[in-house]
């Protein structure tokens, strides 16, 4: 998502996370492993990975020199 040239396309892939994490009944910091169908966390929680998930913003302060 955070590659993508457009804000269209990014929240095409954003949408679905933000729907995820602010639905979820699961209430465990933000999980890498969920069931896909229904987001019910499997295991993994509040792990590094999901630092992948702030890589927008990280690009867009690099971009705006903040």
């Amino acid at each position: 998502a955070a590659m993508s040239s457009d804000l269209e396309t990014f929240k095409k892939f954003i949408d679905p996370l933000y729907k995820y994490i602010n639905e979820t009944t699961s209430r465990v910091p933000i999980s890498d492993w969920h069931h896909t169908d229904s987001g019910e966390w499997v295991g993994f929680k509040a792990r590094s990975v999901i630092g992948g998930y702030w890589m927008k913003v990280l690009a867009d302060k690099m971009l705006n020199n903040q």
